[in-house]
């Protein structure tokens, strides 16, 4: 066996005129079937070793390799008896045998004209004789040999060939399975990508493609966006059951590819109950007649009670502002804003987001600046008990006007989470409203005995932060403000149904400071009578959404009653929030709750200098 040499001494060589074999006459398709077995550069594999070991053997000569004819090398997926993984294909031999039927076989390379010259022959490791059996792949395209090189001349007899290209044939097996199996993954992915309902690519892999429109299409080209939305999904699975929902969806991507030119429509499942659809700017939504396209066959035939609710929005947007990621969160927010305002006509909603979409991606550029500049602002809600209308507290919210609009809280919530400054927007909220306590404290004597704690909004999980507990801690002792005067509204309970006991004593941790706590948006997602039972509360506010569905549901106020009269029994005062309508004070109070908060009652507004002057504002709105 010759000495094995290295990769760098394989350079490529030969005389004036000489010339590599020839491209094989279907040579891109050959190199797309090789690149798609994804093996050139692949780790070392005991089979192909084992295997060209074997043939070594059996044919009692120093070198065998499996080789791969690339582009512009050979790359060896074996090789017995050479350290190198690769050479040039302009001095390969098994790029000549790229053009014969079975095998290509050189007896005695020194005398061959068209190697005698060659870096392999004339250097390491000193090519003599040459047999290469052909690799094909399942098509029959030849991707490389399974090889025997000696540094001798000799000859194979046709009984040896036959057993060459039979040893040969194992090593097309191998690879062969081997782009079975990628295919069969492939095919897999694909399944798992596309919903089986629509035929639109599912959230994940429409991010992805989503990803790669955005990168494609110029930042001057605008794109137009549809989303569609059934309202109300769960409750008509519930009743109708899961095939009802999936059917008008499946009717709904029917319809938007019949309208639409479909081989330029970027389509996506984004959940179970929403469509998204982009488009190029030729194909403008804008100004079309939903209620046409809705008005369908499929939709006509079902009564009036049966007969879903659609939400479709529209907008425009210019490509390279946001990423995918950030684009869908953002649409699906304002999707979700969109259900509480849009008109209603003919069991459709229709709304615009353009300029929504517009300030949101703005604003998610904006809010890291705006909150350093302190451009955010608190107001203050009052809580009145039911019946008597007595202030019974206030809660803080935060406020941001940009561009002459308001920006929601919640909207404020995502962008910070988007920016990472979540942290940082807590400990300011927290920092501005000690800093109106001691403000109040200092212009009022009769301030400190009042027992009207100040409540903030927290996630439940910042409680477990070591870091935010002490930074409360020290505004606390900074402003000379008593925990008594602070009550936080927690959200996120729902994350600790199964474990509460952490969260249960970082709430204690805080209680034995004075603070207390009040559970928020306990509703739909968050029902737990056992985890309310174990959390250290005062009071809970039921989801606004309850107390709108009074209006439609007449079941509604009997549940409402039964979970007043649960919370009651636990000790916890019961809370209605978003409260629209004055004459529902009565209804409320009769249902069992103890207090109430919403616009009818007292609006957001900023807070004053006195604590004195605040409360005779709260009181003239409420005569007024």
């Amino acid at each position: 066996m010759a000495d094995p040499i290295s990769e760098a001494s394989l350079a490529p060589g030969g005389r004036p005129g000489f010339r590599p074999a020839a491209p094989h006459p279907r040579e891109q398709e050959r190199i797309c079937s090789l690149h798609s077995l994804q093996v050139l550069d692949s780790n070392h594999e005991k089979r192909y070793d084992d295997l060209t070991r074997l043939v070594a053997d059996i044919f009692d000569a120093p070198i065998c390799l499996v080789s791969l004819v690339d582009e512009d090398r050979q790359w060896f997926k074996a090789h017995c008896g050479l350290d190198a993984r690769e050479t040039g294909r302009d001095i390969a031999f098994c790029a000549h045998a790229l053009h014969e039927e079975r095998f290509f076989v050189v007896n005695d390379a020194s005398k061959d004209e068209r190697f005698y010259d060659n870096a392999l022959v004339t250097g390491p490791p000193h090519v003599r004789f040459y047999a290469g059996a052909v690799l094909r792949d399942s098509s029959g395209l030849p991707l490389g040999t399974l090889c025997l090189i000696d540094h001798k001349p000799r000859q194979l007899s046709e009984a040896q060939l036959d057993r060459l290209e039979r040893c040969a044939a194992l090593v097309e097996n191998e690879l062969i399975q081997r782009d079975a199996l990628l295919a069969e993954r492939a095919r897999a992915t694909l399944q798992a990508s596309i919903d089986p309902i629509t035929g639109y690519s599912v959230r994940r892999r429409y991010l992805q493609k989503l990803s790669s429109w955005l990168d494609e299409y110029a930042s001057d080209q605008t794109l137009q966006v549809i989303l569609i939305k059934v309202q109300g999904s769960e409750r008509w699975r519930k009743q109708k059951g899961s095939d009802f929902v999936d059917g008008v969806l499946q009717s709904l991507s029917t319809q938007l590819n019949e309208n639409f030119d479909s081989n330029e429509m970027l389509k996506g499942r984004l959940n179970h109950d929403t469509l998204m659809v982009l488009l190029p700017q030729k194909q403008a939504v804008s100004g079309m007649r939903w209620s046409r396209f809705v008005d369908q066959p499929w939709l006509l035939h079902l009564s009036a009670t049966v007969r879903p609710t659609l939400l479709i929005c529209s907008a425009s947007l210019v490509p390279g502002a946001t990423t995918a990621h950030e684009l869908i969160e953002i649409l699906e927010e304002e999707l979700h804003n969109a259900s509480d305002w849009a008109p209603l006509q003919k069991d459709i909603q229709v709304a615009d987001l353009t300029s929504s979409l517009q300030l949101r991606i703005q604003l998610n550029n904006r809010f890291a600046q705006a909150l350093r500049d302190n451009e955010l602002s608190v107001h203050i809600q009052p809580m009145f008990k039911c019946g008597t209308l007595a202030l019974s507290g206030q809660e803080v919210l935060l406020r941001w006007k940009e561009q002459d609009r308001w920006v929601t809280p919640y909207q404020m919530l995502r962008i910070a989470s988007h920016a990472g400054l979540t942290e940082e927007l807590d400990i300011w909220v927290l920092r501005q409203a000690c800093a109106l306590l001691s403000q109040w404290q200092g212009s009022d004597e009769e301030f400190s005995t009042v027992q009207l704690p100040l409540s903030l909004n927290i996630a439940a999980t910042r409680l477990l932060e070591v870091d935010y507990v002490d930074a409360m801690r020290r505004v606390l002792r900074l402003y000379r403000i008593k925990g008594q005067q602070l009550q936080l509204d927690i959200s996120g309970t729902e994350d600790f149904m199964e474990s509460p006991e952490s969260l249960v004593a970082a709430m204690k941790a805080l209680i034995s400071e004075g603070i207390s706590f009040c559970i928020d948006r306990f509703g739909p997602e968050n029902d737990s009578l056992r985890l309310l039972s174990l959390l250290p509360a005062k009071s809970v506010k039921l989801h606004p959404r309850w107390i709108a569905q009074l209006q439609t549901d007449p079941r509604q106020a009997r549940l409402l009653k039964a979970w007043t009269a649960a919370l009651h029994v636990l000790g916890l005062e019961a809370i209605a929030v978003g409260v629209e309508h004055a004459r529902q004070q009565q209804v409320l109070e009769d249902l069992g709750f103890d207090q109430v908060q919403g616009f009818a009652f007292g609006q957001p507004v900023p807070p004053t200098d006195s604590y004195q002057e605040w409360l005779t504002n709260i009181k003239t709105a409420i005569k007024g």
